[in-house]
C-alpha cells in the first residue's frame, strides 16, 4: 500500500469550552483505523482503491469523543494504490561498539539468534535489500556475558518493510585474560634461490592474551614466526619483517619483540 493522506481536516460543532478542554487541540493526535471493510475498487483498475471519508464518521468520533458532533471530514476521498507484497530472507548485521574493561575480552564470536529474517514489502524495494542493520548501540567498560534483545534499524519503517521476527537476541561472551609471553624460533620462508641466510636475533618474544580458562593449554608449538626472504630482497629492505602465521584462535597477539630482524646472505 503506499502512503495514504495522513491529515485529516475535521468540522464539528460543540460547546466552546469542551473544544478548549480536549488535548487533541494540543498535542499531535493520531487516529487508528481500520479501513479493510471500507475500500472501494476504482473501475477498470486492478491496483487503485479509494475509501469515502464519511465512511469514517462513527470510527473518528468514538477516538475523539466526538461521535455525534462531526458534520464534515475533508479530503472528501483518500485515494491510493494497494501492491503485491514480496517476502525475502536476508542475513542480519548487527551494529555493535564494544568496549571492554581491562584485561576482558571477547572469549568467542558474538552470537545472535537469528542470524537471517524474512524481510516483505514491496518488489522494488525488496530487491534492494540484501542484509539488515540493527539498530546501533555501544557497550562500554564491558566485564561480563552480555544477553539482550536488539530491534532493527529505523531507517526500514521508511521503506515500509515488514521484518519477522521484529527483534534479535544477541549473546557477547566475555572472559578475562591474562598476558602471557613465549619465545620462538623465525623460520626463513621464500627463500627461492636457497641462499645461505644468518638472521639476528634468531629468536623473537611473542606477546599474546589468552582467557584463564585457556591459559594451560597453550603450547610454543601453536605458533610459527617467518620472516619473507623473497619480498624483503625485491624493496632492498635491509631488516626482515617477523610475520606470526600460525597462533590459536583463542588468543591474541599483542606484540612481536623485535618486529623485524637483521640478516646477511652467505655467499
Amino acid at each position: 500500500m503506499n502512503d495514504l493522506d495522513t491529515i485529516l481536516t475535521l468540522k464539528l460543532k460543540t460547546k466552546g469550552f469542551r473544544l478548549l478542554s480536549n488535548k487533541i487541540f494540543y498535542t499531535p493526535y493520531s487516529l487508528n483505523i481500520d479501513v479493510a471493510s471500507m475500500l472501494k475498487k476504482k473501475k477498470n483498475k486492478t491496483d487503485y482503491f479509494y475509501i469515502v471519508t464519511s465512511d469514517l464518521y462513527q470510527s473518528i468520533g468514538s477516538q475523539l469523543h466526538f461521535s455525534n458532533n462531526i458534520f464534515s471530514i475533508s479530503p472528501d476521498t483518500i485515494f491510493f494504490t494497494m501492491k503485491k507484497l514480496y517476502n525475502k530472507k536476508v542475513p542480519v548485521k548487527p551494529r555493535l561498539n564494544i568496549n571492554f574493561e581491562q584485561q576482558y575480552n571477547l572469549s568467542d564470536s558474538v552470537k545472535f539468534i537469528p542470524d537471517s529474517v524474512i524481510v516483505s514489502g514491496i518488489k522494488n524495494i525488496i530487491d534492494t535489500i540484501k542484509f539488515v542493520e540493527t539498530a546501533p548501540i555501544t557497550l562500554t567498560k564491558i566485564n561480563s556475558n552480555k544477553y539482550f534483545s536488539l530491534e532493527f534499524a529505523k531507517k526500514y519503517s521508511n521503506y515500509k518493510l515488514k521484518i519477522t521476527p521484529f527483534e534479535i537476541k544477541i549473546f557477547i561472551p566475555v572472559q578475562k585474560y591474562t598476558e602471557a609471553s613465549v619465545e620462538l624460533p623465525v623460520i626463513v620462508g621464500n627463500n627461492t634461490y636457497n641462499y645461505s641466510v644468518k638472521i639476528f636475533p634468531e629468536n623473537v618474544k611473542l606477546t599474546y592474551l589468552v582467557s584463564l580458562d585457556k591459559y594451560k593449554n597453550v603450547t610454543p608449538s601453536m605458533f610459527s614466526a617467518v620472516v619473507d626472504l623473497s619480498n624483503t630482497l625485491s624493496s632492498k629492505s635491509k631488516k626482515l619483517k617477523v610475520n606470526i602465521i600460525k597462533y590459536p584462535s583463542f588468543v591474541k597477539i599483542q606484540k612481536i619483540d623485535p618486529e623485524k630482524i637483521e640478516y646477511i646472505i652467505l655467499k
